[in-house]
């Protein structure tokens, strides 16, 4: 049976786990669109459009709810798709009304040359028009990419400043040490102004030189969510662990997140070997770890969730849910819920545990619904949380 926009056929909501939060209302999911080709990133618009990326096909597309019609503004050409490559992180501008312009995070080999010497990520800023793109200013370029561990989630700031994630590149390369470099473009969060100009009151600015001044944070290892806390404006971020230990974060100008020496909450300079990452004593292996900055909560001690992007609720349909914390994840397909106090976790539930396939993105609608976006196969689809 074919299933079509905002289908009037409820798709049963199952409750993988409750962690000590009461549920407000038992809410539903709906599919709004199926058929795309790997949806990656989610923005709405003010006018509510659902502007995202289809990372196979390299789209830069939006959807109207109201008629089911996908439109597609063009594809971006040379983008590389190995791997985790493809077109990934998008943020539309503040003034998007006015200037129709988007920032896109994307996949590229250097000079055309598909070596994985040649692997490069870029963020650039398209002007939309009714029929396609009209220009594209690249941001950002250079870089380093793989087939894996590309990060690329994007976000605008209260500031007005473009900060966006770049993994270690690495995958599972040894060594690893890229993330600990200041002076490379792998394992770190960038602040850059909206014209890709960098703001001189960055943590490094006076201590580099060139691209490494839009360093803002260091020691990732592939940071896929990043969103500001609607009320505190604090930046939180979620980020793939290796065997175990997913880390929730709060990202601070200047700190070190530990990749590839320590992982979770470790406290450094202590040996915590636990389960499958017992590679990981936190010690430094002769190297000094200077501004240091443990997780807020790690996933879990014994297997990876992989988290993918997260959004805070600020909506009206769920009036408990209030500044509450989603995130989702890819290797077990769960959509998480976190009430916060300050800093920390106080309670959380598991939404969705494993019935939409793998999840990517999840983002608030301007009609105050969450939508989230699955990318495993016949799963590639946009599926909406709504109440009963």
């Amino acid at each position: 049976m074919s299933m079509k926009m905002v289908t009037t056929m409820v798709l049963a909501l199952t409750v993988g786990a409750v962690l000590g939060l009461a549920q407000s209302r038992s809410p539903k999911i709906e599919l709004v669109k199926e058929g795309l080709e790997r949806p990656w990133s989610l923005d709405f618009a003010a006018d509510g459009r659902l502007f995202f990326t289809q990372k196979i096909g390299a789209k830069l597309s939006s959807l109207d709810l109201k008629t089911g019609i996908v439109k597609t503004f063009g594809t971006i050409g040379g983008v590389r798709t190995d791997g985790d490559g493809g077109l990934m992180g998008l943020a539309l501008a503040p003034d998007f009304a006015q200037n129709k312009q988007v920032f896109v995070c994307y996949s590229y080999y250097r000079n055309n040359q598909a070596s994985s010497q040649n692997q490069r990520n870029r963020i650039s800023r398209f002007t939309l028009s009714e029929t396609g793109f009209e220009t594209e200013k690249i941001i950002f370029d250079n870089m380093l990419g793989s087939s894996s561990h590309n990060g690329c989630r994007i976000t605008i700031g209260s500031d007005k400043k473009l900060y966006f994630t770049m993994g270690d590149a690495e995958g599972y390369a040894p060594g690893r040490i890229k993330a600990q470099d200041r002076n490379s473009l792998a394992g770190k969060t960038f602040r850059l102004n909206l014209d890709g100009s960098i703001p001189n009151d960055n943590p490094f600015f006076a201590s580099s030189t060139g691209q490494a001044q839009a360093v803002w944070t260091y020691g990732h290892r592939n940071h896929q969510g990043i969103a500001f806390h609607p009320d505190t404006g604090v930046l939180w971020s979620t980020e793939h662990g290796w065997n175990s230990r997913d880390e929730l974060n709060i990202i601070k100008k200047g700190k070190n997140y530990g990749w590839p020496y320590c992982a979770g909450t470790q406290v450094y300079g202590v040996s915590e070997r636990v389960a499958a990452d017992g590679t990981y004593p936190c010690v430094g292996e002769g190297l000094t770890l200077s501004n240091y900055e443990p997780a807020v909560k790690a996933y879990t001690p014994d297997f990876a969730i992989a988290m993918g992007d997260m959004t805070f609720y600020t909506g009206s349909q769920f009036p408990t849910w209030k500044n509450n914390l989603f995130f989702v994840t890819l290797k077990t397909g769960r959509v998480y819920r976190l009430k916060l106090e300050g800093e920390k976790v106080v309670d959380e539930e598991i939404l969705i545990d494993g019935q939409y396939g793998r999840l990517r993105a999840i983002t608030q609608g301007s009609d105050g619904f969450l939508y989230f976006s699955s990318d495993a196969g016949e799963f590639s689809s946009i599926y909406r949380i709504r109440p009963q």
